[in-house]
């Protein structure tokens, strides 16, 4: 017994050292991320000053430009965001509410709508219903997705759909888009970490978008993969517990509400090219 209770209490010594390490860990990786955040706030908010300031006829290649550097600021941030909650999220309880998805997805385009602009993108929204879930978690899956969309999606025009229906407990968003079909062989693969797709050649990245996508979704109980459609579409949907889950844990929570449907060709309410100059904060 005497030697059961000395390896218990070394098991308990190491326990004590791993979770001080944890903790250390944790924390550099915050500070870390504020200090790479930091610059790449500046450097969007700055290129869009800049841009503002110049006029649009004399210096339009120059604007052009900045707009690139504005985007790239903006993917690079988002990296950082979403590695981040990769990296601290998996222990902590999830702060799981009920969302409203039309709100979450019109954020997320506000975000995008730059290069969505520049490329032409028909973004169709449909109905969105509410559903349940973390939503800086949800907004980093639906932004990373989107992201891909338009990645792999063709250089000038195509459609994207983004839709959600609700099935029992549970509510399955999709993102749509045109672009090379997936292979069958592939269409689990895409979801480890750096692969970057048979197109990698003209897709900048760092091949974890969508592994972020699968970890978030996972902790939310859901299901997350992708699938071609009929019309030749590429959709990437996942599953999310329904709003009723948040409200039987919460009786504060509001009722949820279906959401009026957007006409076809049109965007999210409150997005437009009216936050094309938006900078991001």
């Amino acid at each position: 017994m005497d030697e059961l209770e000395v390896e218990n209490r070394r098991l308990r010594r190491r326990v004590t050292e791993l979770e001080g390490e944890k903790a250390d860990v944790e924390a550099f990786a915050a500070v870390a991320a504020h200090e790479l955040l930091v610059p790449l706030v500046l450097a969007d908010a700055y290129a869009t000053t800049v841009s503002d300031q110049l006029d649009e006829h004399a210096h339009a290649e120059a604007r052009r430009e900045l707009e690139a550097l504005r985007r790239a600021a903006s993917r690079a941030r988002l990296l950082v965001e979403t590695l981040l909650h990769d990296a601290r999220a998996h222990d902590r309880p999830l702060r799981a509410r009920s969302l409203n998805l039309e709100r979450v997805v019109s954020e997320c385009l506000t975000l995008l709508w730059p290069e969505v602009q520049a490329r032409g993108v028909d973004v169709q929204v449909g109905e969105l219903p509410d559903a349940c879930g973390e939503e800086t978690l949800v907004s980093a899956v639906f932004t990373n997705l989107l992201l891909n969309a338009l990645r792999h999606g063709p250089a000038s025009g195509g459609v994207i759909r983004i839709e959600a229906t609700l099935q029992p407990d549970a509510c399955r968003c999709s993102v749509q888009s045109a672009g090379p079909t997936i292979p069958a062989s592939d269409r689990e693969r895409i979801f480890g970490r750096f692969y970057r797709g048979r197109d990698q050649h003209r897709v900048q990245g760092a091949g974890l978008g969508l592994t972020i996508c699968r970890q978030i979704i996972e902790r939310h109980g859901g299901q997350i993969g992708v699938e071609v459609l009929g019309d030749g579409l590429n959709s990437f949907y996942f599953t999310l517990p329904e709003a009723g889950a948040a409200q039987a844990a919460n009786s504060n929570a509001r009722p949820r509400r279906r959401v009026a449907s957007s006409g076809a060709g049109t965007l999210a309410r409150g997005v437009g090219p009216a936050f094309a100059s938006l900078a991001l904060t």
